[in-house]
């Protein structure tokens, strides 16, 4: 049996590591392009055509199958004390399963992960968790088979529970979906099918260098990883301070969180849910202000996205052959997570608390720059700054292109930036904006709906 105390030590390990007995990060990259080439995918654009699958339904107040299953599109009305919004929106009832396998061979931990296709991946084969599954997929509506790895999310036998939390998706897109962010070390035997393979933390890390490789769901499971496990330095396990290329970041890891930081976000974002002047309710698809059909697509002059329709063949999925509606972005989005090297020596993280249409619950904690295409890019000294230093290339630690969801997005690509603030560049925060130790944000991130979904990718990408 496994020391559940040593488990902080064989994942900070796993994520110093590069090493893998069976595949070098070079064979990865060069699986994950034999799978794409080896794979029949095709995505076409077509016009709308209500067939009685995919349909328009006036009572529904939008695009829905006859099924009433998997997801439908319809139309949201938001009033708070910005003002009003109306926009289209999916709705996609029931939690899904996003989760890795993990387990200890020769003393390192591997994570168990897996190509997946997706049909509105940029680049379709992207690097997956061990199972991605919405209801729909485990309930077997579409037909299929059950997803491989499926029992093991649910019996959970013969497993440690690492992380489990569920946790929200965007919410400028959907309403209120949330999926179960899942890790489990197995202690029996796994057999590992060809779709599978073995990786240390630190080549999942290595393969996020990429872009457009490690999808969405991979990135939210791993940023749900608990390491707040020690209160101060004297309690760091020997050998692994040495792991960590930067003090800063390693007392940010283990230095006792001041309970101010959490109290302060808090109390902010208790105000903001307590404001009296909100009333959000859905309303009919193509009675949308602003937004119009022509035959092809639902858009608007102003809108962040556009919803399309597709024909879809991908070989090797439950169900080969599908048309659906996908959500496609108007441009790329920039979201950015700045850092700070505090006086008191420990790297901070500037967040912000954000409220967006689709919220579970009104507010998430986010990170402090949030753009999509269409949005005015600097309302704030924050945005100031940050959009300043990105134009001349200046602090920057890591900006990499990454796919959002496949599922529902068609070729959908952000901006994800850390970036490095210097005391003194910012004479005060806006308000809702706070700094905070990675230990806060990792003690946030083990309870359901508070970090928002492009702040725990942009977590996942931190690197020791």
């Amino acid at each position: 049996m496994t020391d559940r105390n040593r488990l902080p030590r064989y994942i900070l390990e796993s994520w110093a590591t590069e090493e893998n007995p069976w595949y070098t990060t070079e064979e990865l990259l060069e699986w994950i392009e034999e799978t794409r080439r080896q794979t029949t995918v095709s995505v076409q654009k077509i016009p709308y055509s209500y067939d009685g699958y995919w349909h328009y339904d006036k009572d529904e107040l939008g695009i829905i199958n006859d099924q009433h299953a998997y997801f439908s599109v319809k139309g949201i009305y938001l009033k708070d004390s910005t003002g009003e919004k109306e926009q289209p929106i999916i709705i996609q009832d029931g939690i899904g399963y996003l989760g890795i396998l993990a387990k200890i061979i020769d003393g390192r931990m591997y994570f168990l992960m897996q190509t997946k296709i997706e049909p509105g991946n940029i680049n379709y084969c992207q690097i997956s968790p061990t199972i991605q599954a919405t209801r729909s997929n485990f309930t077997r509506k579409h037909g299929g088979k059950e997803p491989a790895f499926y029992s093991y999310f649910v019996k959970r036998e013969n497993c440690i529970t690492i992380a489990d939390q569920i946790q929200s998706e965007q919410s400028s897109r959907f309403l209120g979906k949330r999926n179960r962010n899942m890790i489990l070390l197995a202690e029996d035997e796994v057999e590992v099918p060809p779709t599978h393979r073995w990786m240390t933390l630190g080549q999942i890390k290595k393969l996020m260098q990429y872009d457009n490789i490690v999808n969405m769901d991979t990135r939210s499971v791993i940023s749900c990883i608990p390491f707040v496990l020690h209160n101060s330095e004297k309690d760091i396990p020997k050998g692994i301070k040495e792991l960590f290329h930067e003090e800063a970041f390693l007392r940010s890891f283990f230095n006792e969180t001041s309970p101010d930081e959490i109290r302060e976000l808090y109390a902010y974002i208790g105000d903001v849910k307590m404001d009296g002047a909100y009333e959000r309710k859905l309303v009919d698809l193509f009675a949308l202000k602003d937004w119009s059909f022509d035959g092809e697509k639902i858009s608007s002059p102003n809108g962040n996205f556009r919803i399309v329709f597709c024909d879809i063949e991908i070989e090797g999925r439950e169900v080969r052959t599908w048309s659906q509606p996908l959500l496609e972005a108007a441009g790329k989005s920039e979201f950015g997570l700045p850092v700070m090297v505090c006086k008191d020596g420990i790297l901070r993280f500037l967040v912000q608390a954000k409220s967006e249409i689709g919220c579970f619950d009104r507010v998430e904690v986010a990170p402090a720059v949030q753009k999509e295409p269409n949005e005015e890019k600097v309302t704030n000294a924050v945005e100031k700054l940050f959009f300043e230093k990105l134009e001349d290339n200046r602090d920057i630690r890591f900006r990499g292109l990454f796919s959002e969801e496949g599922g529902r997005f068609y070729h959908e690509e952000n901006w994800n930036t850390i970036m490095e603030f210097r005391e003194g560049e910012l004479e005060e925060l806006p308000p809702g904006y706070f700094w905070v130790s990675f230990q806060t944000l990792n003690i946030l991130i083990q309870f359901n709906n508070c970090l928002n979904i492009q702040l725990r990718n942009l977590i996942s990408l931190l690197e020791l």
